[in-house]
């Protein structure tokens, strides 16, 4: 078997087995699972994109040694593979123009309210950029189809241009078009705030139920307290969008900061002799955790 069948062998059974632990994760396996599971498929697909790249560059060495050198191999494939860049980034502008353009007759005849597409269509139009699996798709080829040259030499090339050019002026672009964040669509998808404020809601609506006594008393005060405050909480800033930000990187600032007076206190009880090494490896990863947390929410806040 040689190396290009071998890691083409590899690849589609690592695509499925991260197909069926991705269908799983959600339902059946614990928390603790889908965090150490996450943390194994990134350093995977890391090491495969990795290893695609480096088989595409001995795979385009090979094409340039057929083709007698470097100065006649961009004299044959230039032109064709330009062509081929500027066919794949035009396509994606007349895909995305011409659904969400379709999309905005369809809203007008039904009397939906109106909102900028051109902008966004723009964007997104400009962010297809390429990757790992047009590579891979390359590279699974068989050795002796015609054209497989020019098929390798036009998958680097456009991952090379979207990847380099798009990737790196997608930015100014959104900032020239002055684009804002925008909620979703009313009626069709709820943003981030609103489905935090309807999971916050569902999860304190069971909390209420299990926590009520027959005699009216309940069982779970501090618990109904945390989900019921949470809930008014969300509730209150899916519709105060300035004040949700402000507000929550001030909260999570100082849950960064209650999270770096507990690792001082549990590193100083473990040099004292007071704990052992797993309850300070237990109770760190739990701060981890933490802290990952709270760092998205404050850096998101700031950004």
């Amino acid at each position: 078997m040689s190396p290009v069948a071998a890691f083409e062998f590899t690849f589609l059974l690592l695509v499925a087995v991260l197909g069926l632990e991705l269908l799983a994760k959600h339902e059946v396996f614990p928390a603790t699972v889908r965090t150490r599971g996450d943390a194994f498929w990134r350093l995977v697909i890391y090491l495969l994109e990795a290893l695609v790249f480096i088989l595409i560059g001995l795979s385009l060495r090979g094409v340039i040694e057929r083709l007698g050198g470097v100065g006649d191999a961009l004299a044959t494939l230039a032109a064709p593979v330009l062509a081929i860049v500027a066919a794949v980034v035009l396509s994606r502008f007349a895909w995305v123009f011409t659904s969400d353009g379709l999309r905005a007759i369809f809203d007008r005849i039904r009397g939906r309210r109106q909102s900028r597409w051109l902008g966004p269509s723009t964007v997104m139009s400009w962010a297809g950029m390429r990757g790992v699996v047009t590579l891979a798709i390359a590279l699974s080829l068989p050795e002796a189809m015609p054209g497989r040259d020019l098929i390798l030499a036009a998958a680097f090339a456009v991952i090379l241009v979207t990847v380099m050019v798009q990737g790196n002026t997608i930015g100014p672009l959104i900032r020239l078009l002055r684009l804002q964040a925008v909620e979703a669509e009313s009626g069709r998808q709820l943003g981030h705030e609103h489905a935090m404020a309807r999971m916050a809601a569902a999860q304190f609506a069971v909390v209420e139920r299990l926590s009520q006594q027959p005699d009216g008393s309940q069982k779970h005060p501090r618990l109904l307290e945390q989900y019921g405050y949470r809930a008014r909480l969300t509730e209150r800033y899916s519709s105060e969008a300035g004040a949700r930000a402000a507000a929550r990187k001030e909260h999570f600032e100082v849950v960064l900061a209650a999270i770096a007076a507990g690792r001082a206190e549990i590193v100083r009880l473990h040099r004292s002799g007071m704990i052992h090494d797993e309850v300070l490896r237990t109770l760190e990863s739990d701060l981890d955790l933490q802290e990952l947390a709270a760092r998205a929410v404050v850096n998101e806040a700031m950004s």
